[in-house]
């Protein structure tokens, strides 16, 4: 068994931990009485796996591959624990950005150390594995999050389930990845043997502007809207923050490159020169959008419109996941065999992708009996984020430098993480912004707060009143699916950048 197949139980750790929370988050929401804030759940964790992905990757570079994935399943471990003895809404949000964290640093380093331990002529196949894993978490996890949360009071298994999986994905590391220099020398902390040199090369600063730009962004798309009005102070404040910090990222970037100094860019802003790798990054943070908001918002909408139980709700999203990793593994094949440049497939995904989003915004007509088409809309997103998304990850190890690989690899998968959390971010903005302004004419305020307190409230009103919030539920969700269309959109006049003449099929020596 290779070490990437190895590292296979880590990456699934991390990626179910999404998948398997948007199941169960109606029943922990109601369990914590806080389904007005269900979406920060979500949100707070994709937050720190957002921010931390390239600063991991790059110091990896500094402190060890091998030490920086042990540290990040240790923390996913303790927090995913932490997470489970919650007992407030607010708790639980914080210790989920701490979870996130060590989720982030799993899956950093799974797609640095791949591309650099498998042969050349293997990175497409084994990229394709890594997709299949994201994508077979994505099946498991709103089946498994049904399955725990059958019983509502059960729910805080979604999160001890992750201690002894990641005990065994924490030894697997520990005896079959091997220790580079680097590893042994940061192993030395505990006897206080690490040169200080080390520490130097250390971008505290990129990284404090990263983090805060991404903080503020997310911040900004979540609360206003809802809790803030758009013109409010605080929401004014933090977009020009988030500005700012934009800004003086990639300058900050730029001065340390430039500059002959121990301390090393987090993100070194050379690789922008490249306009295939500026097509890869702008592609992946516009499918992040359609891409989380459908996964997670989607089993959402089939228990509070369609009224089934989280369990059911995971099951029928499996059109959608069973048909991403086989469009994973064809592309995988069709890129390495047949030799067919990924452009083509990355195109192709794009519109299919567009097209997918606008079918799924178009089942608003019937919000208490399921559509059998909505099947055949799952079908076609999951053979669009399948075969986009793991090609986007074979073209850069075809294209980036192997020096860059490992922050390339962190960048791409940060900005399209990135680009999920502000998806529903924005989604959960237009969803309650529509909702609220709706439903006060169908049912008093006492009621329409018991229905912000816990969605299941809807099951005990009356079936006049039940249909109708079930109507403007539907018509949130789908008004939902139209903003994301808009992205799709994005998603494919981006995937021209990515065309090139001479499509390369093996690794980049430069």
């Amino acid at each position: 068994m290779s070490i990437p197949t190895r590292m296979c139980v880590s990456l699934l750790l991390s990626t179910l931990e999404t998948t398997i929370v948007s199941t169960a988050l109606v029943s922990i929401t109601n369990a914590l009485d806080g389904f007005s804030r269900r979406d920060w759940i979500v949100t707070s964790y994709l937050l720190t796996y957002t921010g931390f992905l390239t600063i991991y990757a790059k110091f990896s570079d500094i402190f060890g591959r091998k030490v920086l994935f042990l540290l990040g399943i240790g923390i996913f471990v303790v927090f995913s624990i932490l997470c489970g003895v919650s007992q407030s809404i607010l708790t639980l949000i914080v210790l989920r950005a701490f979870q996130g964290l060590g989720a982030s640093g799993i899956y950093s380093m799974v797609m640095v150390i791949t591309p650099q331990v498998v042969p050349r002529t293997e990175v497409a196949k084994y990229m394709a594995i890594m997709s299949s894993v994201f994508a077979l978490s994505s099946i498991l996890g709103p089946v498994l999050g049904g399955i725990i949360t059958a019983h509502p009071e059960s729910w805080q298994w979604v999160f001890y389930l992750n201690g002894p999986v990641g005990a065994i994905a924490f030894l697997l590391i520990v005896i079959f990845l091997p220790s580079t220099p680097t590893d042994t020398a940061m192993f030395g902390l505990f006897y206080g043997k690490v040169p200080r040199r080390i520490g130097r090369r250390v971008d505290v600063a990129g990284a404090l502007l990263l983090l805060a730009a991404s903080l503020f962004l997310v911040f900004v798309f979540e609360e206003a809207g809802s809790r803030y009005a758009w013109a409010s102070a605080i929401i004014i404040a933090m977009l020009v923050l988030a500005c700012i910090c934009w800004i003086l990222f990639p300058a900050w970037e730029y001065y340390l490159q430039h500059k002959q100094a121990v301390q090393e860019p987090i993100f070194p802003v050379r690789l922008l020169n490249n306009r295939v790798m500026v097509g890869m990054m702008l592609y992946g943070f516009f499918t992040g959008f359609p891409f989380m908001a459908v996964i997670v918002n989607l089993t959402q909408r089939f228990q509070d419109v369609n009224g089934v139980s989280s369990l059911h709700a995971g099951i029928y999203l499996l059109p959608m996941l069973l048909c991403s990793p086989l469009a994973s593994g064809a592309s995988s094949f069709i890129v390495s065999k047949l030799k067919v440049a990924p452009f083509y497939l990355i195109a192709g995904a794009a519109v299919l992708q567009l097209v997918g989003v606008c079918l799924v915004g178009t089942l608003a007509s019937t919000p208490l009996i399921l559509q059998r088409q909505q099947f055949a809309y799952e079908v076609i997103l999951g053979l669009s984020f399948g075969t986009g998304l793991s090609m986007l990850l074979v073209l850069a190890a075809l294209t980036v430098a192997e020096k860059d690989m490992g922050v390339a690899m962190g960048a791409l998968t940060q900005i399209r993480v990135l680009g999920g959390t502000l998806g529903l971010a924005i989604c959960s903005t237009v969803f309650s912004n529509y909702t609220s302004s709706r439903l006060i004419n169908v049912v008093d305020a006492a009621t329409l707060q018991q229905i912000s307190d816990s969605a299941t409230y809807i099951n005990s009103l009356a079936p006049a009143e039940q249909a109708a919030v079930r109507t403007v539920y539907a018509q949130g969700y789908a008004l939902q699916m139209h903003v994301m269309a808009g992205f799709s959109g994005l998603v494919v006049l981006c995937s021209a950048l990515i065309w090139q003449r001479n499509p390369r099929f093996t690794l980049s020596s430069t």
